[in-house]
């Protein structure tokens, strides 16, 4: 059996948040429709635009965490340190939207970004779970909930995907009578992302060994 090659946690844990930045940024750049998980703190970045796509997707990570504690009636350290990744991840996605802004709309570019954001994100959720260290609050509500009902990241990652698209469709209806940001796009990445995250999640760890060397357990 070949060996695997050594990755630090640390690496795949930044890395994992400059891709799923990166790829968020992209999709929504398409115009094809946001991703999933996005479509709530987009929704309200469109209808309470007082505050950016990145604060209220920091806003939204805290919510799940928060709902994580009361559901699992648990408060693990790693909670702490995924406030902090979320808030760089946030911080990290109104950047590349901030630069991505100057980038040509023509419908082939659109497309490309579309794919290449998909994967982006993919690889990088990929790469935040593979890493075992505290990972973002959105991808650690489903590892951690997944887990605590015994059912399989990838199904519990779709419905939550799915359930994210439904309410904000619902506030946006609600606000400003018409969808935000919600296409094709949206509802192909509720069904595919969380099969995506776990295809990449075993080619990774069949390469790579993910070894921590400043947060040991």
């Amino acid at each position: 059996m070949k060996e695997k090659k050594i990755i630090l946690s640390e690496a795949a844990l930044a890395a994992g948040i400059l891709l799923d930045a990166a790829g968020v940024a992209l999709i929504t750049k398409s115009n094809f429709g946001i991703t999933a998980v996005s479509a709530l703190p987009y929704t309200l970045s469109q209808t309470l635009p007082v505050l950016t796509y990145g604060t209220w997707y920091y806003i939204f990570q805290i919510s799940l965490m928060l709902l994580l504690i009361l559901l699992t009636r648990k408060f693990k350290k790693d909670y702490i340190i995924a406030f902090v990744v979320g808030f760089l991840f946030s911080f990290a996605l109104d950047l590349a939207t901030f630069l991505f802004k100057f980038w040509p709309e023509s419908l082939p570019f659109q497309m490309v970004y579309f794919v290449a954001g998909t994967l982006l994100l993919m690889i990088g959720v990929a790469f935040l779970i593979n890493s075992r260290l505290p990972i973002m609050p959105q991808d650690l509500f489903t590892r951690d909930f997944s887990s605590f009902i015994g059912i399989s990241f990838k199904k519990v990652k779709t419905a939550f995907d799915i359930s994210c698209v439904v309410i904000s469709c619902v506030i946006a209806l609600l606000a400003v009578r018409h969808l935000i940001g919600i296409g094709v796009g949206t509802l192909l990445s509720a069904c595919i992302n969380g099969y995506g995250i776990s295809f990449f999640q075993n080619q990774q760890k069949t390469r790579w060994a993910f070894e921590t060397k400043w947060f040991p357990k």
